[in-house]
C-alpha cells in the first residue's frame, strides 16, 4: 500500500511542478508578449506607413 501511495504523490508533485505551464496559461502568455502584433494591427500599421500611395491617388495624380 505504501508504495502505491507513493507513486500517486509523485503523480502529484509532477503535475504540481511541471515545468510546462497549462496550455491556457502558455496561449495568454504567448498572446500578451507576442513579438508579432495582432493581424488587424499589422494591417492597420501596414496601411498606415505603406510606401505605395492609395490607387485612387494614383489614379487622381
Amino acid at each position: 500500500m505504501a508504495e502505491a501511495k507513493k507513486k500517486s504523490e509523485d503523480i502529484i508533485t509532477l503535475d504540481n511542478h511541471s515545468p510546462v505551464p497549462p496550455i491556457d496559461d502558455a496561449i495568454t502568455t504567448m498572446d500578451n508578449h507576442s513579438p508579432v502584433p495582432p493581424i488587424d494591427d499589422a494591417i492597420t500599421t501596414m496601411d498606415n506607413h505603406s510606401p505605395v500611395p492609395p490607387a485612387l491617388e494614383l489614379d487622381g495624380k
